[in-house]
């Protein structure tokens, strides 16, 4: 730090460097002690407080407002009464027929009000949705009766077309004889060419020049395929978008069955060719096919749907921005890494039309080196992608690899980084390769996860993965993802039928000895299913042929027959006989394949070790439901043990589990009150106050099951006022999904300042914290240390990363001995240190009872109490953060009584924290902390709330209280 007068390089450092030693300074005051005792006289709350002058202060204000009140009912019945002592000098002339009129002008104005009600309510007779429905399925019927009428008078016999075929043709040769006899040349005897099968289509004219001869599909609509079965391209699609788009309308209003359709009409279709099918579309209805389409078919197929009509681009610019969001880096590479060059660049504009960001801003503001360098150089794109590799040049890279020190994988000017920008796959797997012949046989992998950090690895990895075959990363994620329901699965399958689907079957039956085909089959029962395995099933139109297959008939396998004697003697069949000389492709007789049986010990040691004679490994369809079921059955054992360990702690809750508990007669109970005009709410809360939260969540489960348009959180807001949303929320949600919200809510709020938050910091175990932060880092995406400790004091900060590992005892046991021993730790000349060993491991680790002994034996040995030593210590809002965490592991029933009647105090009463506590307590402590809150404040809680909690969710609260 420069001296005075000297000039600074940074005046905001030198300003923070002046403030922390001034802090400092006056913390070294505040913390010496003086020879001689100064300190000010101990305050006593009764001589501050004046508690009779503030009674007697009360009882004043309500004797005023007492009279007050008299006086005003006095006035209030003088201005209304009519006057006693008549004061008028002058009367108007009133009309005997006066009331008579009035009441008619009453009724006028009765019948206006009832009339302007039922305009108002009033709905037009003619529905216009209704009319342009009727007109769109009029104008379909027209099309189809004109297209089905149109060609019936040019309809010609087979054998007439081709007579008029073979004229047509002797005619052209005829006319050609001429022009060569007319030129002077020889005329040549011209056979008629054959019509083979193979030959080109000739055009046929019927009755006019626009007529002509084409193939038909199945649905009778015009096409022209190739001989692989593949549409026609893109120049003759025209006219047959036409007709698919009318196949699919029909789709949409539920006039066609959607399997064959999607079938002929999408599958079959390039992706090119279904755009223009949407185009198409859009020009007949003005309407959009996908939106019709959702509609018409509803949810089951809006997956499916998305993944043939949208942009494929989209979906992968989806998925790959989840997987930054989540840090999913393994996903994130292998959808950079397949991306061809072209397709990443079309990656990119996608990803910032859809995000508003580009790729690279996302990958530098979302990830951290040196996960950030590498998906950096994937997504910058220019890679090389030819096939070309020297070998001379791979053993240099490899050595150079091999000698690279620290930094060789993880750095931006690291070897294999620059082997990703510069050299092609092949060349990286070669050098992999050698780099593995170097290291003594030890793969690259193993290096990288000795030397990088766990995410890292598992995205580098993963690249390496997709180096080795595209294909595998593809059928592994198909795999993994397999669900009809699920976008990222469809959406995959229908982008990989357009370029490398026999691939990925193939690598999917190599890895996991199982058929594509068969696995969606069995695994995705599905209303979808059947266009699935057609897409699954699909080949590329330019995915290379298979080797030529033999068309000439094939005569019957020879039998083989065994004589008594065990030779084995040929017989020819009758249909061998009949094609003798018929040129017949030849056929090898084999003799049949003997079964070797293992007979001793040592053949079974033979092939012990063959891994064809081992038994296959794969996960079929069937043993992957089985697993399904057992993995929900250890669910359902799992939910069990939770919730027996939660009634275990509900020692004095006021909510026990409900006996003879029947999820179904709940769930019609409940759907039955909520159908009831008016609303029947005592029967909702009986049966959401009488449950324990384990049978809240089975019915929560039951509830889809049984009325499927709504989830019975959703019926229950939509039903009850919004000032039950809280108390709804509380009782629907498992009790460490609700300590997540309920800290979360605290955070945006007052922070450490929030009793709720300080009572789930300090009551929780260690399991119930680990799952609480894994709820938290779920459901926000935030680290719940880290949003707790961002903003407070560095040495507090401490306390409550500790406290946030949930490492205090969970028994009632207590020691004396013990508790004497902490509290001479503890003691610090009279004083307490809040960042001393000691101090911590008592307050962190101790059970509430240990904690609150250890507390009274330090006041016994120092005679100052606890909460006095620890305001001698630390000034500010740290100190009144200590104190309130301090109390919470003292005593958290006392804690949790005196938040509430502070939350009932004030400028009003803070319905959020009282419907918190109340819910969060109900099935722990709360009949104990009713008793502490009469106690203390000579009133029950019960009159407390229904004395001043404002909101309609009053009797839901004294319901769980048990005083309703």
């Amino acid at each position: 730090m420069p001296g005075p007068g000297f000039p600074v390089a940074n005046k905001i450092l030198f300003k923070y460097e002046q403030d922390r030693a001034y802090r400092l300074h006056r913390q070294k005051v505040h913390g010496s002690r003086p020879t001689v005792n100064n300190k000010k006289p101990q305050k006593h709350p009764h001589l501050i407080l004046q508690l009779k002058k503030i009674q007697l202060e009360e009882e004043r204000q309500a004797e005023v407002d007492h009279e007050n009140r008299l006086l005003l009912q006095k006035m209030t019945k003088i201005m209304k009464e009519p006057a006693k002592v008549d004061s008028w000098n002058e009367y108007q002339s009133k009309s005997l027929n006066l009331p008579l009129r009035e009441r008619q002008l009453r009724d006028i104005q009765m019948e206006n009000i009832g009339l302007a009600k039922r305009l108002e309510h009033t709905r037009p007779v003619i529905r216009t949705d209704e009319m342009e429905e009727e007109y769109q399925q009029k104008k379909y019927l027209q099309m189809l009766w004109n297209e089905n009428a149109k060609d019936f008078d040019m309809v010609i016999p087979r054998h007439q077309r081709y007579r008029q075929l073979r004229k047509i043709k002797e005619a052209e040769l005829a006319k050609e004889r001429e022009e060569k006899a007319n030129n002077g040349e020889e005329g040549k005897k011209d056979a008629l060419p054959p019509i083979g099968k193979n030959s080109e289509p000739q055009t046929i004219r019927y009755n006019g020049p626009d007529t002509q001869r084409s193939t038909r599909s199945d649905n009778g609509d015009k096409e022209r395929k190739s001989d692989d079965g593949s549409s026609m391209d893109r120049s003759h699609f025209s006219s047959q978008a036409d007709n698919d788009a009318k196949a699919l309308f029909k789709v949409a209003k539920g006039l066609a069955q959607p399997d064959d359709v999607f079938i002929r009409n999408l599958v079959r279709r390039s992706q090119s060719q279904r755009a223009q099918i949407v185009e198409r579309f859009k020009e007949m209805y003005s309407l959009d096919l996908a939106t019709e389409l959702m509609s018409g078919l509803g949810k089951d197929w809006e997956s499916l749907i998305n993944a043939l009509l949208k942009n494929k681009s989209i979906g992968t610019a989806k998925v790959l921005h989840d997987a930054l969001e989540e840090g999913d880096y393994p996903t994130a590479v292998e959808i950079l890494f397949t991306c061809k060059n072209s397709d990443l660049t079309e990656l990119k504009d996608t990803y910032r039309k859809e995000y508003s960001q580009s790729l690279d801003t996302t990958i530098n503001e979302k990830t951290e080196d040196p996960e950030r360098c590498l998906l950096a150089t994937l997504a910058k794109g220019g890679r090389d992608e030819s096939n070309k590799v020297i070998d001379s040049a791979a053993e240099t890279d490899a050595e150079d690899l091999y000698e690279s020190g620290d930094g060789r994988w993880t750095s931006d000017t690291g070897k294999f980084l620059k082997l990703l920008k510069t050299r092609n796959n092949k060349h990286i797997i070669l050098v992999l390769n050698l780099y593995k012949i170097n290291n003594k046989g030890i793969e690259a992998t193993e290096n990288i996860k000795r030397e990088c950090s766990r995410t890292y690895s598992e995205a580098l990895i993963a690249l390496i993965n997709c180096l080795h075959g595209s294909e595998n990363h593809f059928a592994d994620r198909l795999f993994r993802t397999m669900s009809p329901t699920n976008s990222e699965f469809v959406s995959l399958l229908v982008s990989r039928s357009e370029i490398d689907i026999p691939a990925v079957r193939k690598a999917y039956k190599k890895k996991y000895d199982a058929e594509l085909m068969d696995d969606i089959r069995h695994k995705c029962q599905h209303t979808t299913t059947k266009v699935l395995l057609e897409i699954a099933n699909k080949t590329p139109p330019d995915w290379p042929k298979t080797k030529h297959v033999d068309k000439r008939v094939r005569l019957p396998n020879v039998v083989i027959r065994r004589s008594s004697n065990d030779d084995f003697k040929t017989h020819q069949t009758s249909t061998q006989k009949k094609w003798k000389g018929a040129n017949p492709v030849p056929q090898h007789s084999k003799p049949p394949i003997k079964r070797v049986e293992p007979s001793s010990k040592g053949a079974e040691q033979k092939h012990k070790h063959n891994p064809l004679a081992q038994t296959s490994m794969r996960i079929a369809a069937d043993t992957s439901i089985q697993r399904r079921e057992e993995e929900k059955h250890k669910h359902i054992e799992k939910e069990k043990r939770k919730e027996e360990e939660r009634q275990k702690k509900n020692i004095s809750g006021t909510i026990k589990p409900a006996n003879n508990f029947n999820p179904s007669i709940d769930c019609e109970r409940l759907h039955d009150a909520l159908l009831e005009v008016p609303l029947d709410e005592e029967d909702i809360i009986d049966v959401l106050t009488t449950r324990s939260n384990g049978q809240r969540q089975i019915m929560k489960n039951k509830w889809p099951t049984k009325y499927k348009k709504y989830t019975l959180e959703a019926k229950l807001r939509e039903k009850l006022s919004v000032e039950h949303d809280e108390v709804i929320t509380g009782l629907l949600m498992t009790p460490s999904e609700y300590d997540a919200h309920c800290l979360q809510e605290a955070l945006d709020g007052l922070g450490l300042s929030d009793p709720i938050l300080v009572g789930i910091l300090c009551t929780r175990d260690a399991k119930e914290m680990k799952e609480i932060k894994e709820i938290f880092k779920k459901e926000y995406k935030k680290d719940l240390v880290q949003e707790l400790t961002a903003h407070v004091d560095p040495d507090l900060a401490d306390f409550v990363a500790l406290l946030c590992q949930g490492e205090r005892e969970q028994d009632s046991e207590v020691n004396g001995q013990t508790a004497k021993k902490d509290a001479e730790k503890m003691n610090k000349n009279g004083r307490v240190d809040v960042v001393d060993k000691p101090f911590r491991d008592v307050v962190l680790k101790k059970n509430h009872a240990q904690v609150k002994l250890t507390f009274s034996e330090f006041q016994k040995l120092t005679g100052n109490d606890i909460y006095h030593s620890i305001a001698d210590t630390v000034v500010g809002e740290t100190e009144d953060a200590y104190i309130s965490l301090v109390s919470a592991i003292e005593d958290p029933v006392k804690f949790y009584a005196e938040k509430l009647f502070t939350s009932f105090g004030g400028l009003g009463t803070n319905e959020d924290n009282v419907v918190r506590i109340i819910v969060s307590r109900s099935e722990i402590d709360l009949r104990d902390i009713k008793v502490k809150f009469q106690q203390q404040n000579q009133k029950s809680l019960s009159a407390m709330l229904k004395a001043d909690f404002p909101g309609d969710s009053k009797d839901m609260l004294l319901a769980i209280l048990g005083d309703n």
